[in-house]
């Protein structure tokens, strides 16, 4: 794991230091919505999301550090950020910590915690066409919409308390969670110029390691303690979410995240040592404590 967490942190270094450049600071009027921003932005995170995207593009030939892949890796944080901001409010999850902080609506306002969300999601569509890639800004929005993490948030939001089967948890997070993580492996692909196979078959890494790292977080939820996750443990339970372990079991939940690490594996074996750093990461994913 040491050079899995050294290229993590390696990525989040430089996407933090795109970040801080991008994002306004409360010198600029109105001073509040730029703070909320900020505030959600840099309170912590592996930036999983970013490093998908730099070691999808170096495993397809590009090097560390282009300019136009760290604007991508800058815009999927930002994107993550808001989705995270809008799930903690109270007309959804209503949670207080996150990432071991409290969260944006509680810190400052729900009203800032909205507006600031929506402020981080547009911002990142502004700095996404400045790549000049309206192929990657098609393919990131699609992750976003109705056939991505808002439609898996509905599916979420309606399923709470009721019965469901393991099909609409699936549908839930392979929306909700992996869709966004796909695109992120498919920009880097994509930044790279690589060819329509290679893309293909990353594309089906990325949604592999989506669904692990959802079913992973159903876990964590379950075994975790608040401390351990930056989180309150143990609160999709306590609301009812259609989660793998409440319908399928926790045995099978962890037999079901590291078959689909494996398959992952599989799918990027063709790269040979140029996908060392995304075989990492994916079983990174299978491993964390958090």
């Amino acid at each position: 794991m040491t050079d899995i967490r050294a290229y993590l942190g390696r990525v989040a270094h430089a996407t933090d230091a795109v970040l801080d450049k991008l994002l306004l600071g409360r010198t600029v009027y109105p001073p509040s919505i730029h703070a909320v921003m900020r505030y959600s932005t840099f309170a912590g995170g592996k930036r999983v999301r970013p490093a998908l995207i730099m070691a999808a593009y170096e495993a397809c030939g590009g090097k560390f550090g282009n300019k136009k892949v760290l604007l991508a890796c800058a815009s999927i944080e930002m994107l993550h950020t808001f989705s995270l901001m809008h799930d903690d409010l109270p007309c959804m999850d209503d949670d207080d910590l996150r990432r071991g902080k409290p969260t944006a609506h509680r810190a400052f306002t729900e009203a800032l915690a909205v507006l600031g969300g929506d402020a981080l999601c547009i911002f990142a569509f502004e700095c996404l066409a400045r790549t000049g890639r309206i192929d990657i800004v098609e393919d990131i929005a699609r992750s976003l919409g109705t056939r991505g993490m808002i439609g898996g948030q509905v599916v979420d939001i309606e399923s709470e308390g009721k019965k469901v089967g393991l099909k609409t948890v699936e549908y839930i997070h392979t929306n909700k969670t992996a869709a966004l993580i796909t695109a992120s492996v498919r920009t880097g692909a994509l930044l790279a110029n690589a060819p329509a196979g290679t893309l293909g078959r990353l594309t089906r890494f990325g949604r592999h390691i989506g669904l692990a790292f959802q079913i992973v977080d159903d876990i964590l939820d379950e075994e975790g303690t608040t401390a351990q996750l930056g989180k309150d443990a143990g609160s999709d339970r306590a609301s009812g979410k259609a989660t793998f372990p409440s319908v399928a079991g926790m045995a099978a939940s962890k037999h079901r995240a590291s078959a689909l690490i494996r398959q992952s594996l599989n799918d990027i074996a063709f790269l040979g040592t140029k996908g060392t750093m995304l075989a990492a990461i994916a079983e990174f994913i299978g491993k964390r404590a958090n």
